[in-house]
């Protein structure tokens, strides 16, 4: 990574790099500040003698500027075990530096949870996401009050995550992943006269579940879970890019090109003073790093005539002139 940084920063600049930079520092800032906290959080005085790995929380602090925005979850709730970790280390980082403030990006966490199921011998270990888990401790000691499994809206509540979508990628995740992951069991509710297509007093032939998740539909604890892993990790379902948002990609990356070639043509114009069009396409074409047509470039000397960067020599219109 280091080198790819390194020749990223040859070709393109520093300013291209920057931020690229401010992570790695960010990631070795955070391995020193566990240190520390490790040593706090055991009372010890050196940092050098204690591991971090005696700290039941690892945390990364990130510059806010360096990284992309996440989305934030400002209602949800975490469990009193999350919450004490918390406050521990928010108290020994504002011991230590003071005027700084911690902005928790719940969506990056990660935990293991300790899950025991009926037909394993041995409690599992599974690798989930921070909604992941909470979704997974909704149902730590019962199917809900009527033992009868919970609602999306139900779960929405106790987690605090109000955010629609991502709650339903996480139950799709825990119950409609590969095989190995369902660590809960939908029940696909149809209408008020047959209400669950999948319950145990359906019909002999066993219907199809739904991708999607209905407000109606409900989930319980996969009773009959098995799996040969101790520690399974259970990947979050991640966003697919919609038509409208790939094109705004495009349109944004569009623009960004348009005035990489206003950039080119005026550099090769100040170098050259005067060139005719046919050298000036060819040289610019040259210099790009991506695919560019001839119309494009025509269209961007024609805006940098208008905005009087260059002009067209009088008698000879297929030759430019810089003007200083």
């Amino acid at each position: 990574e280091r080198s790819f940084l390194s020749k990223l920063k040859a070709e393109c600049g520093t300013a291209y790099t920057s931020k690229m930079e401010g992570m790695f520092k960010d990631m070795e800032m955070s391995r020193d500040i566990m240190s520390s906290y490790a040593a706090y959080a055991s009372g010890a005085t050196n940092a050098a003698s204690t591991s971090a790995k005696a700290v039941d929380m690892e945390v990364q602090v990130l510059t806010t500027g360096y990284w992309p925005v996440y989305p934030k979850y400002p209602n949800i709730i975490l469990p009193s075990e999350l919450l004490l970790q918390r406050e521990r280390f928010e108290s020994y980082y504002n011991e230590k530096y003071q005027g700084r403030r911690i902005a928790w990006q719940y969506s990056l966490g990660h935990c293991i949870v300790k899950a025991s199921f009926p037909k394993e011998k041995a409690p599992k270990e599974l690798n989930v996401n921070v909604c992941q888990t909470l979704v997974l401790l909704c149902f730590q000691y019962e199917d809900g009050p009527d033992g009868r499994g919970l609602k999306l809206d139900d779960i929405m509540k106790k987690t605090g995550i109000d955010d629609r979508a991502e709650l339903e990628r996480v139950l799709q995740s825990l119950s409609l992943g590969r095989d190995g992951t369902r660590v809960l069991k939908k029940i696909d509710y149809v209408s008020a006269d047959t209400p669950f297509a999948n319950a145990s007093d359906s019909p002999k032939k066993k219907q199809k579940i739904r991708r999607n998740i209905g407000e109606h539909d409900r989930f319980l604890f996969n009773s009959s879970f098995t799996n040969n892993q101790r520690r399974i990790r259970i990947t979050n379902i991640t966003m697919k890019e919609t038509v409208k948002e790939r094109a705004k990609t495009h349109e944004a990356v569009s623009n960004d090109r348009l005035y990489l070639i206003d950039a080119a043509v005026v550099r090769i114009m100040k170098a050259r003073k005067t060139l005719d069009h046919r050298s000036l396409m060819g040289e610019v074409m040259a210099q790009l790093k991506f695919p560019a047509s001839s119309s494009d470039i025509k269209k961007r000397i024609e805006t940098l005539i208008e905005r009087e960067y260059i002009e067209r020599i009088e008698g000879d219109r297929s030759k430019y002139k810089y003007l200083a």
